[in-house]
């Protein structure tokens, strides 16, 4: 059985043959905005690959003395790749070190955790200019049979996702540094962050441009409370003793 590391080197391997430095070079980094893999797990997996005939090989001349493998993908792979793609995805546990930590956040000096945020906060920022300089090569969104629509949509899955822990670690900043006055409940359906209205003085509309710029425009889809609900659900709607 393919391995979901398996199906990533075949979704690399349809786009372009490529030599096993070069999949360890394209998989260093997150691929398409989402998987990573290191050279030592790539290449057993890529000998699974060729004894399943789902992947095959030729020697080509390399820089040295040594001739260099070449991989690509088989028909056999291509066949199996697509079944996979519209496949339900295996459960995966949920394991974020910075919403557990976020959650004993009261036994912590807020001094220390403020520092901590800003750290992350300075990280997704970064992450999210990359993201944006990228997003800039592309004149329109590519069609769906084009092989760049892939690239597209994992980069908007991107933007989308630094927008929104940018917001989520300026709330916690936030927290943290206010009086220990108590706070209401927010109201989630109009806040894509809670409070980030009347704390950072934006609209709903600036708001859920920020979390996914120039949205609108390219798909036509509304960015009203709906939309702002699909990200956040309410707490009413989701407290089990108000269902």
């Amino acid at each position: 059985m393919t391995s979901t590391l398996g199906y990533a080197i075949l979704t690399a391997l349809a786009r372009r043959p490529r030599s096993g430095y070069e999949l360890a070079t394209t998989m260093g980094h997150p691929l398409g905005c989402f998987w990573t893999a290191r050279h030592s797990q790539i290449h057993p997996e890529l000998q699974r690959l060729v004894a399943a005939e789902l992947v095959t090989f030729e020697q080509v001349p390399g820089p040295g003395p040594q001739r260099k493998k070449i991989y690509s993908i088989t028909r056999r792979g291509t066949k199996a790749l697509r079944e996979w793609v519209v496949e339900p995805p295996q459960a995966r546990p949920e394991r974020d070190e910075l919403l557990l930590k976020s959650y004993a956040a009261w036994l912590a000096d807020p001094a220390e955790l403020v520092k901590l945020f800003q750290v992350q906060l300075e990280e997704h920022e970064r992450r999210l200019a990359a993201y944006e300089d990228e997003r800039s090569s592309f004149a329109k969104a590519p069609g769906r049979e084009s092989r760049r629509f892939g690239d597209y949509a994992t980069l908007w899955y991107g933007i989308s996702y630094e927008n929104h822990r940018i917001a989520w670690c300026h709330w916690m900043i936030d927290q943290l540094t206010r009086s220990r006055r108590p706070s209401p409940v927010p109201q989630l359906t109009t806040d894509l962050c809670p409070s980030q209205e009347s704390q950072f003085g934006l609209s709903e509309a600036q708001l859920n441009a920020s979390l996914c710029p120039s949205l609108e425009p390219r798909f036509s889809v509304p960015l009203g409370p709906q939309f702002s609900a699909s990200l956040y659900p309410s707490c009413e709607a989701t407290n089990p003793s108000e269902s």
